[in-house]
């Protein structure tokens, strides 16, 4: 039950983060390889996208180690997906894995 306590929060958070809070402008411009005519260099757009994602795994979890470890990785998965490495679903796949491991780890200690 305890598995599911956390999880649930972490993966709502995580869809929240990602479609409903992400603009198209952030989802644009997050990638090294975007023609916007916006001036601000990628890596700015996407460690504001990855540090929300973090504060959110803090929020659920209470643990910081977590937060910096889901921010580092979310910012490898998705510029990985933007260099075109991998689809969609294999890029929110690899995010809910992550959630999982983050509260194996919670149980675990």
């Amino acid at each position: 039950m305890y598995f599911l306590e956390k999880l649930v929060p972490l993966v709502l958070g995580h869809f929240v983060a990602d479609f409903a809070i992400q603009t198209d402008t952030v989802a644009i411009n997050k990638c090294p390889n975007n023609n916007s005519k916006i001036n601000i260099n990628w890596s700015w757009w996407m460690t504001g996208h990855v540090s929300l994602h973090g504060l959110i795994v803090f929020f659920v979890t209470g643990n910081s180690y977590l937060a910096f470890a889901e921010a580092i990785i979310h910012f490898y998965i998705d510029y990985l997906k933007c260099m075109g490495k991998f689809n969609l679903l294999i890029d929110q796949t690899l995010h809910i894995i992550c959630k999982m491991i983050w509260v194996l780890f919670i149980i675990s200690t």
